[in-house]
């Protein structure tokens, strides 16, 4: 049985961090940090005598392989306490990321780039792409599979965060950039990511294929009271509400939001979530882009609202 109470630490034993520097070195929110340790009893909190809470070096490595097997799709229950060598074990029996044909290259040249820092390049090539591959094609060609190669070079330690951010602001603005071709279309669909999360990459994303289905979208970015989505579809007369959560959302808050959704839209209104582990009856979760661009095609068959 787990000891609830962490134990002591000297002040100035070196090999341990802070949860936000944790939470920096990972990319795993502080309150799921939070969450998981009091749901499975991860990662384990050492205390100083001052009373803070610190965190073992080697629990960044581990943390980064339980985020890379979320991504794989293994469930939290399963992998957040596991040891480090459990971890490697899953991670290393994943299927080798599969060629994009002519992406492919695009994607390798995106990586070389963000390497350099070369905004001027990154842009350039990244507009290249999108020339050359159209819209859908870029999003699931290019962006997606370049995004979740930046994430696997992270984890692995062969970029650095400077990097992952630097790829990642020139990706969004080129994907807010390329939606603006397509705004006038019909019905509308509002765009928000859950109270608390942060991450809003997937919700561009879909933007830009909702865009390119014809439907008019409004976007309202990351961590989005529930409030304020269910207003915005009010006040815009949306006929959807596309929603962004990640695997690294509490599923508790998860499932207390959407029902709060639920009840405040419309019962006409289309709700869709991405990036959840499940969603009520009433709400359609998306598991990929191209499940969104089904839901999209449904919601356009059916028509504007009003």
């Amino acid at each position: 049985m787990l000891d609830p109470s962490p134990p002591e630490l000297e002040d100035d034993q070196p090999e341990w961090m802070s949860i936000g520097a944790l939470a920096r070195a990972t990319g795993v929110p502080a309150e799921t940090i939070r969450s998981w340790e009091r749901r499975y009893g991860a990662p384990v909190a050492t205390r100083l005598p001052s009373g803070h809470r610190r965190y073992a070096l080697a629990e960044a490595e581990r943390l980064r392989l339980v985020t890379r097997a979320l991504d794989l799709g293994h469930r939290p229950s399963d992998v957040v306490a596991a040891p480090l060598d459990r971890l490697e074990q899953l991670v290393a029996v994943a299927p080798p990321r599969t060629a994009t044909r002519e992406g492919d290259g695009h994607v390798q040249l995106l990586l070389e780039l963000t390497r350099a820092l070369d905004e001027a390049g990154l842009n350039q090539a990244l507009q290249r792409a999108a020339d050359e591959l159209g819209a859908r094609r870029f999003v699931h060609e290019c962006a997606v599979p370049f995004m979740a190669l930046l994430g696997e070079a992270w984890r692995d330690g062969r970029i650095a965060v400077m990097h992952e951010h630097f790829a990642t602001a020139r990706v969004r603005h080129h994907l807010v950039e390329r939606r603006r071709g397509y705004e006038t279309g019909s019905p509308t669909v509002v765009c928000g990511a859950l109270p608390g999360e942060l991450h809003d990459m997937g919700l561009h994303v879909s933007a830009l294929l909702l865009a390119v289905s014809g439907i008019r979208v409004v976007s309202l970015g990351a961590d989005t009271p529930v409030a304020d989505l269910a207003l915005a579809v009010e006040r815009c007369r949306a006929a959807g509400l596309l929603l962004g959560s990640s695997r690294h959302a509490e599923p508790e808050a998860v499932a207390r939001h959407l029902a709060a959704i639920e009840r405040a839209v419309a019962p006409d209104v289309w709700v869709a979530v991405g990036g959840a582990e499940s969603a009520p009856p009433g709400i359609t979760l998306l598991a990929d882009f191209h499940a969104l661009e089904r839901w999209a095609s449904g919601l356009t068959a059916r028509g504007a609202r009003g």
